[in-house]
């Protein structure tokens, strides 16, 4: 199965990038094989 979302901070002003990072940091530790791209952040995983 993959899963590719994109991550868009609302109310927070014009300097989002610490938010995504964060988003991508929890993704990177789940040890699932991923993939982060200028629109999204792609996740590989078995499906149950």
């Amino acid at each position: 199965m993959m899963i590719a979302f994109s991550v868009t901070p609302l109310g927070v002003g014009e300097e989002v990038g610490e938010y995504v990072a964060d988003a991508v940091r929890v993704v990177r530790a789940s040890g699932l094989p991923n993939h982060t791209d200028a629109m999204f952040t792609t996740i590989e995983g078995k499906s149950v």
